[in-house]
């Protein structure tokens, strides 16, 4: 069977490391020949961190589907426009926007306020700052901090352009954009690699909807409702539980 799991929130609850009975857990999956897969809103750079060396053998896919790893090889499976980009840029300059733009492997990051998002970039120092005019191949760019007034005004701008958006709210009243490729997300670049093969999914919010609507089998973990609504169990974010399940659902 196949099994795929969200990282930050799902399996992995402070952004530096996995707890050791998940993975544990998930180094058994792999030893009973299941096909393990991490799909994360992380860039691959700052998915490796959180693997161990066992761990990094398993397929990734990175930037909520917009790049991937499988046998060590990196792949942008859509980028943004080149178009969608420049205007993207502008709304930066314009409006004199925090952001975060990733490239391959590359970034490039402007985080004036204090965040949520500050300590998962790049945290193992593996990659580089670059100036925003040195992205080349945009997988992915969050505008981040964003008042509520332009919140609106970018989401709105947004819909007119071939990208997918997905939306989140900070605890200070801030809000941000996270800006893919159209039509990307994890189920879409997941189903570019098995096709229509059944796989289990664990998953904690937003950027796992379509992941776990097509599962065989889906966990949610958390209260995120949506994705309660649409998962056959949940599980509070208790590493314990969430290992129990994994062994349970491997026999």
């Amino acid at each position: 069977m196949i099994f795929v799991f969200d990282l930050d929130g799902t399996i992995c609850f402070d952004g530096k490391q996995i707890p050791l009975d998940i993975q544990h857990a998930l180094e058994q999956l792999m030893q009973k020949d299941h096909q393990l897969i991490f799909a994360s809103a992380r860039p691959i750079r700052d998915l490796l961190p959180l693997l161990n060396p066992k761990l990094q053998q398993a397929m990734l896919i990175g930037g909520n589907g917009a790049i991937t790893q499988v046998n060590k090889q990196i792949t942008a499976q859509q980028l943004i426009s080149s178009a969608v980009f420049t205007q993207i840029k502008q709304w930066i300059e314009e409006f004199d926007l925090d952001y975060l733009a990733d490239d391959l492997w590359d970034y490039s990051k402007r985080l004036r306020q204090p965040h949520s998002i500050e300590h998962k970039i790049d945290p193992a120092k593996l990659a580089q700052n670059r100036p925003l005019s040195a992205i080349q191949h945009p997988i992915k760019t969050i505008l981040l901090n964003l008042t509520q007034t332009q919140f609106l005004f970018l989401k709105q701008q947004l819909k007119h352009l071939e990208v997918n958006l997905i939306e989140h709210s900070e605890e200070n009243g801030r809000f941000n954009l996270d800006i893919t490729a159209k039509h990307i997300n994890k189920y879409y670049t997941l189903t570019t690699y098995i096709g229509q093969a059944k796989y289990v999914a664990f998953g904690n919010d937003m950027n796992d909807i379509e992941l776990l609507q097509h599962a065989d089998y889906s966990v949610c973990v958390g209260d995120f409702a949506p994705l309660r609504k649409l998962a056959n169990t949940h599980l509070f974010a208790n590493p314990t539980d969430i290992a129990q399940k994994i062994k349970q659902l491997i026999g």
